[in-house]
């Protein structure tokens, strides 16, 4: 699922999202449910003092930034979000750990 959102990021959005993983963005996970067909995840996204709620589930995407809102549009945002849950995927992976949930409390 989070591989067919970034299909449909746009290549300047998706390139954005790259320098950001480059950059050290974070991405602030509030909740992670795996779901019948992937995963609702949805969390923040921080860097150079900005913050912005991202979230991802199978029926659609959101982000607080202008981006999305006024353009709806799948912005970097998003697009660094999904590359950010594959690496923690892969990383649990290969550590052979089940990746965990996480639930607002």
């Amino acid at each position: 699922m989070l591989r067919k959102v970034l299909s449909k990021v746009e290549e300047g959005r998706f390139s954005r999202a790259l320098v950001g993983l480059q950059q050290g963005w974070q991405f602030e996970v509030r909740h992670r449910v795996f779901v019948q067909r992937g995963v609702d995840v949805s969390g923040y996204v921080k860097y150079a003092g900005k913050k912005y709620g991202v979230t991802i589930q199978p029926t659609g995407c959101f982000c607080s930034c202008e981006d999305a809102l006024v353009r709806r549009v799948l912005c970097k945002h998003i697009a660094f979000v999904a590359m950010a849950e594959l690496a923690y995927y892969a990383a649990e992976r290969s550590a052979h750990r089940q990746p965990e949930e996480v639930r607002p409390t």
